[in-house]
């Protein structure tokens, strides 16, 4: 079925194709040294309509010509508008000039806090610094309050670690990169995503389903890429402060440096420490356990006029947690974790003088994690993982820019030593691989990516990865888009189900076959996506409504059953069907000037066979809703507010538990209500201060057995909702720019 619709997008694309007559062209700046280079946005436009255009990253257009109209205009922000004469369908050059001596002219343009390409085949979130700025934000894993597309929930009622969801399936299932490199995966699934400091992010790009090949083979219900903040950018200076009601403190610095005209750095900087110890729902355990982050990144720039660039820098991040029981009695349940992370990276490129649209890229990366974590006297888990990854991508066109590919090598290895009570496992993966990346843009109304890549895994062997992206344009204001693609993962047991340690339940490996990972074969699914946007324009305000429709089928998949016993985890590869449905509609609108509304409602129906039956997936709410509200004075106050329903979720088999000990099979559905006021003051400074959970829900009995923790029922892995109630916050950041 998905590759009927495909084929007849391409049918219908190449029937307009040969009925349309455009005018295509390329919009360049000259510097002072007569160097040329492409300029990304520019507006295209026929004199005395509003039919037009932007320019692509490589400063090219391509507009439909229409009857009457023979001039266009092309204008950029800083440059002189410029009108040409176009007598026919034809290939243009236009070399903007620099507006230095002109008069002073004031723009005003309020850019939104989270935008989404119209001409990108691919559906990808730009999420900005505005949008991360709604919320406190102190790690990656706190970022996405505002965002409906994510859940994040607690892995247990004891460590503290928190997990996003997306399509209905958990984090590991999302490609995780720090600019577009490989970063929060393997052992790191859980953890990682605290250990990416909120301030240290410039930028997100989160995009649903698999991604492009050129990125790799693991993704499988999404993608997720952080851009951290650069040397070269305009910050010289950012501090950040931060306290909670919870007794956490943060400090968080960047500081950029340029050196000369070629060479910048830039030193980020974070300090956390959780200080008291909290029990709000009166289980006998801390809410959150007590312990110190740090983290320090060094990092460089290195870039000439004759199109070479480089980035290379090195990390270390630093966690240690102590949580548990409160009282200090005999046999008392403690929980401790470190990890230690060092990473460095290199990123160089090159754009080829006289061919703006022919460049080479080198990405590359080497990353040590270590972890040690104990759960009671029952449960002990340390694993090491070693990573090696190497990209190499060559980019230019076919003919013209209606044609564009992408293509290069790829290498992974990553090496694995675990250990789980006594139990050791340790592994091998090495994975080189190909890929190929096709961009076909006929018209302004339709474009295709379509890529392919082949990976030969010295565990698994050869498996071939098909992705495709298409997009059609129905009107000026109305875009469809599709997608689908296979994606692929090995499953890290342990790391990714670290929560579930924090209980007494016994781990149940069913191997298969010695020579995989865990004896378990990998897994695989197919994804395939289906999304309406329409940007509309109401009382000359902007807005836009979506539907997102997602599938996934798993081919092959690693179970988590809870179901056969409360106090058994059992482990086995898939006998039967997997799958994920989503669905989610989403208003934006600026209900009056400078007040911002968001509506979503989200369902997903996510079933997996277990044994013999067809569930849902436990901890999985079927139902979201979601309402966002922001407001900017005109004296700089920014008011924000988020309202989430969410609605039940199944919960694990309990009825081998005595009476006492045995929950419901589902969930109760609840309100979360979080609000923030900023402050600005001039342009450096600004104060925030905020609360979450402001209706003080708390989920009670979120350990089952908690006054037996060292008994067999004992199990914390049961949280589906806030332990910790009502919590304040206050903040301020400090940003200085070039002068």
């Amino acid at each position: 079925m998905r590759f009927t619709i495909l084929a007849a997008l391409l049918v219908l694309s190449a029937l307009l194709r040969a009925q349309e007559k455009q005018v295509t062209g390329v919009v360049l700046e000259e510097s002072g040294k007569g160097k040329f280079s492409p300029i990304q946005g520019a507006g295209v436009h026929w004199l005395g309509t509003t039919m037009g255009v932007i320019t692509d990253s490589a400063g090219v257009f391509n507009l439909e010509m229409i009857g009457g109209a023979n001039r266009l205009v092309i204008d950029y922000v800083g440059y002189a508008t410029d009108t040409i004469l176009v007598g026919g369908p034809d290939k243009i050059t236009v070399v903007l000039k620099n507006a230095n001596n002109l008069k002073e002219v004031q723009v005003e343009y309020r850019q939104k806090s989270t935008t989404v390409s119209r001409i990108d085949p691919m559906k990808v979130q730009q999420i900005g610094q505005k949008e991360l700025f709604k919320a406190a934000c102190c790690n990656l894993s706190e970022s996405f309050e505002t965002n409906p597309s994510v859940d994040v929930a607690f892995t247990d009622a004891v460590s503290g670690a928190k997990q996003i969801q997306l399509l209905g399936l958990a984090g590991p299932y999302t490609q995780i990169t720090q600019e577009n490199i490989p970063a929060v995966r393997g052992l790191s699934a859980v953890y990682g995503l605290g250990q990416i400091p909120g301030t240290w992010i410039e930028g997100m790009q989160l995009s649903k389903g698999t991604g492009s090949v050129v990125n790799g083979y693991e993704s499988i219900a999404g993608q997720l890429n952080v851009e951290l903040h650069k040397p070269i950018h305009d910050e010289r200076l950012i501090v950040n402060g931060y306290a909670g009601q919870g007794g956490r403190f943060e400090t968080n610095v960047v500081a950029n440096q340029p050196l000369n005209d070629k060479w910048s750095t830039g030193l980020l900087l974070h300090a956390s420490d959780r200080v008291r110890e909290t029990d709000m729902n009166k289980d006998g355990f801390m809410d959150n356990p007590i312990g110190t982050n740090y983290n320090l990144m060094n990092r460089w720039d290195y870039r000439t006029e004759t199109g070479f660039e480089s980035q290379f820098g090195v990390g270390i991040a630093t966690e240690d947690k102590q949580g548990g029981q409160l009282n200090s009695i005999a046999n008392r349940y403690d929980f401790s974790l470190s990890n230690r992370k060092y990473e460095g990276f290199l990123k160089a490129g090159y754009v080829f003088a006289g061919s703006k649209y022919k460049s080479i890229g080198f990405q590359s990366s080497v990353q040590r994690y270590e972890h040690d974590s104990k759960f009671g006297i029952q449960n002990a888990y340390s694993g090491d993982q070693n990573t090696l990854y190497f990209n190499l991508i060559y980019q230019s066109i076919i003919g013209n820019t209606d044609h564009k590919f992408r293509t290069g090598l790829s290498y992974l290895q990553d090496e694995y030593k675990e250990n789980f009570n006594l139990q050791a496992y340790s592994r091998r993966e090495s994975v080189p691989g190909a890929f190929f990346e096709y961009t076909w843009t006929p018209s302004e109304h339709f474009s295709m990516v379509a890529g392919l890549r082949d990976d030969l895994h010295n565990l698994f062997g050869n498996f071939v990865t098909p992705r495709l992206h298409a997009r059609y344009e129905i009107t000026h204001r109305q875009i469809l888009r599709l997608s689908t693609g296979r994606g692929q993962k090995t499953a890290n047991i342990f790391a990714e189900n670290n929560g579930l340690m924090a209980s007494s339940r016994v781990w149940n490996i069913q191997s298969q076959n010695p020579s995989l990972p865990y004896g378990l074969q990998p897994e695989v699914a197919w994804n395939t996506g289906l999304n309406y946007t329409w940007n509309f324009e109401l009382d000359y305000r902007e807005g836009s409504f979506s539907v997102d429709l997602y599938r996934t089928d798993f081919m092959s998949q690693v179970v988590i059953d809870l179901d056969q016993s409360a106090r058994q985890v059992a482990i086995h590869n898939l006998q039967g069907k997997s799958f994920a449905n989503s669905a989610q509609v989403e208003l934006e609108y600026e209900l009056f000037k400078h007040l911002d509304v968001k509506l979503a409602y989200r369902f997903y129906d996510v079933q997996m066979q277990y044994n013999r039956y067809l569930a849902q997936r436990p901890m999985v709410s079927k139902h979201r809703a979601f309402f966002n509200v922001g407001y900017e004075t005109m004296n700089n106050w920014l008011f924000d507010a988020t309202l989430s329903w969410i609605g039940q979720k199944r919960l694990p088999y309990t009825g081998d538990n005595p009476a006492s000990l045995q929950l419901s099979n589902q969930s109760s559905a609840y309100f979360l209500l979080n609000a923030q006021v900023t402050k600005k003051f001039a342009e450096k400074f600004e104060a925030y201060v905020g609360m979450e959970n402001i209706t003080n829900f708390k989920q009670q009995n979120a350990i089952v057995a908690s006054g037996e923790p060292n008994g067999p029922y004992f199990d914390s892995s049961f949280v589906w909702g806030p332990v910790f109630g009502r919590m304040s916050y206050v903040g301020f950041r400090y940003t200085l720019r070039k002068g």
